[in-house]
Order: C-alpha cells, then sequence, then structure tokens
C-alpha cells in the first residue's frame, strides 16, 4: 500500500531511503538544511540506486525542500536519518509541525536517542499525538558519490527495533511490514540501544587507527581490520552484554547480532567485519576529527555509560576508550548522561517502567 513517506536528512543514507522508498511507489519528500543539496535533488528529480539493494533504479521524489512544515506535513511516516548529534536539533525544528497519528522513525537510534529526542519534543511544546519508532542501525551500507546517486555496498536481511514505549510494537510491526519487512520489533529501547554495533566497531578501533591516519596511509576501514582491533571490539561487546543482563535481556554477541543481519560466515569479530563483502571499498577516514568518535564516543558510549549507571555495574573498558577520545579530542560533546537525558534521579526499575510502558 503507498504510503506518504518524509526523509528529514539528505545524507548518504537519507539519499538511499528517499530512492529506495520512491522506487517502491511510495510518495517520498525529503528535507536537508544545505539548500546546495536540495536545489540538486529538485533539479534531477529524485535519487539513482545501484549496487546491492533489492530494488535499483531512479526514484522519482515529489519534493525536496528546506523547509520542515512543507516535507512533514502530511506525512505517515516521517524517517529521521542523519548522525544523532542533530536529533535533538532536528526535534526542535520538527516541534510545531508534527501532526497526530505520525509515526516518527529515528533511523538509526543511536543509544537512549528516543529519550533525548521526546524530551526535546516536550521543551518545544509538541502536543502532537505521534508514535516514535527506534531502529538499531541502517537498512544500507551506502555511499552518495555525489547528490542524486547513491552506490548500495549491502543491505541488511534483519535489523532489530522498537518503539518508545515498547507497548506499542505490534501495533508499529503491522504498519510497517509493507514498507520495511527487515525491521523486527522486539523488547524496548534498552534493548535497541545496546543493539547499536557502531558503539563496538567505531570507536575503540579508530583509536587504534591512530598511526595510519596521522601517517596518511590509506585503508578500507572494516576490510583492514587486524586482530588487535578485534580483540578491543570484543571486550568492549562483552561490556555490551552485561548491561543487557543487568536489565534482564539477553543480548546476542556481535557475531550473532551481525550474522542475522548479513549473510556472513566467521566466528570472531575480526573474520565477519573482513568477510562482509558489502564493505569492499568502504574507505577508513584519514582524520580523528570524524563521526566515529565525534558521535559514536559522546552519543553511543557514554549512553552506555548511562545505562550502567542506572543497572550499578562497572564497564572499565568502555570508561577507557571513553577517557583515551576525550584526552585526543578535548572538545567532545558531553553527549547522553544521565543528567542531560532527566535521568539522574531514576531508578533502575522506573526506567524499565519509562521504556516499556
Amino acid at each position: 500500500m503507498k504510503k506518504n513517506i518524509a526523509i528529514v536528512g539528505a545524507g548518504n543514507g537519507g539519499q538511499a531511503f528517499a530512492g529506495y522508498f520512491a522506487l517502491q511507489g511510495h510518495d517520498v519528500r525529503i528535507f536537508d538544511v544545505s539548500e546546495k543539496t536540495i536545489i540538486a535533488i529538485n533539479d534531477l528529480g529524485g535519487i539513482e540506486i545501484e549496487g546491492n539493494s533489492s530494488v535499483t533504479g531512479f526514484g522519482k521524489v515529489v519534493l525536496a525542500s528546506t523547509k520542515m512544515e512543507e516535507v512533514i506535513k502530511g506525512a505517515e511516516l516521517v524517517f529521521l536519518v542523519l548522525p544523532s548529534i542533530y536529533h535533538s536539533k532536528m526535534a526542535e525544528q520538527m516541534a510545531p509541525y508534527l501532526e497526530d497519528g505520525q509515526y516518527v522513525v529515528l533511523n538509526p537510534m543511536a543509544p537512549l536517542g528516543a529519550v533525548e529526542y521526546k524530551n526535546t519534543l516536550d521543551e518545544f511544546g509538541c502536543r502532537a499525538n505521534i508514535k516514535i519508532v527506534c531502529t538499531a542501525t541502517l537498512l544500507f551500507a551506502c555511499r552518495a558519490d555525489h547528490v542524486g546517486h547513491v552506490n548500495v555496498g549491502g543491505q541488511k536481511v534483519s535489523y532489530t527495533a522498537c518503539t518508545y514505549p515498547s507497548c506499542y510494537n505490534e501495533e508499529a510491526a503491522e504498519v510497517f511490514k509493507s514498507v520495511l519487512p527487515e525491521l523486527y520489533f522486539c523488547d524496548d529501547i534498552i534493548r535497541i540501544s545496546l543493539d547499536n554495533l557502531n558503539a563496538i566497531v567505531h570507536p575503540g578501533p579508530t583509536i587504534l587507527n591512530t598511526g595510519r591516519m596521522e601517517s596518511n596511509i590509506p585503508y578500507q576501514y572494516y576490510i583492514d581490520f587486524t586482530p588487535g582491533q578485534g580483540k578491543i571490539a570484543e571486550a568492549l561487546d562483552r561490556e555490551r552484554m552485561k548491561i543487557g543482563e543487568a536489565f534482564g535481556l539477553n543480548i546476542r554477541d556481535f557475531v550473532d547480532e551481525f550474522k542475522s543481519m548479513y549473510e556472513v560466515e566467521g566466528d570472531t569479530i575480526y573474520d565477519v567485519l573482513r568477510n562482509n563483502s558489502g564493505y569492499k571499498g568502504l574507505v577508513g577516514q584519514n582524520t580523528l576529527n570524524s563521526r566515529y568518535l565525534r558521535e559514536d564516543v559522546p552519543y553511543s558510549l557514554v549512553a552506555f555509560q548511562t545505562l550502567a549507571k542506572i543497572a550499578g555495574i562497572e564497564i572499565p573498558t568502555i570508561d577507557a576508550v571513553v577517557t583515551i577520545a576525550r584526552n585526543l579530542l578535548k572538545d567532545l560533546d558531553e553527549g547522553r548522561t544521565t543528567k542531560n537525558l532527566g535521568l539522574e534521579n531514576v531508578t533502575k526499575e522506573e526506567f524499565i517502567q519509562m521504556c516499556r510502558g
């Protein structure tokens, strides 16, 4: 069934989703703050998708605009597809225009992003009866080599999602099954926060790439992973699962979770990353000043620290990576702390109730 879909964010992922949904016959509008990007998409009339996507070709976009109201007005589904650094700012812009009955998808939701997003909507007076949906990751591994043209390296076969609070999971699953059948609605935002695997394979391994970056040695981020980077990722992963256990959740290890997303072989993080053909050609960053630290430390690992604090457990490896990152980049955002999320005096039981409704 055709739906009216709004995409907020015209970066790699936003353009990929716009073209993907348009190719499936949905009416798609897309927002971005860059007037240059919006003009280019309107001039082209849509987005071309190539590569390892289940659909490829030219997807016609109904409208591209720098005006939020034009894009989200009347949309049944609103996909927020941009780094979580910008989610709060987008919530501020969306607050006056959201409408009753809309589903807003934080796609993906970096850990605890739904709490921050909802707090911001409340702060800016949004009274619309919307439902917030959170996904653990993006459907695609992709790059827009220029505006209007996206190369898809790989497409996931399944990934987790939930509503906030999760009492609406069943209802949302019915709505999204014809739009994104890859979404698997389960548990709550604690689970979806912990299913965000970027926190495991971005900050720690990026710090270990410092020598490559500062020596201007070109590399592919995942394909050129080293065994040592894999060991750090596995230590971080054990603490991620420890947090889940503290909240009564059965969190799969990275390898099992990754295999549910991609058809790939291997027994270790090092193996499955290097064996994923969809990651071939994904060039590693040449500076520490990238989203792998700027976003994934304050908006993922710090959120893990917040969950651990609420649960009353220790996570020394995660703490160490955050500390090193803050020494490498002195101006990192403070991130999703208990204070910033309004959770300072919330007990574990109260937080679980908040997440599940």
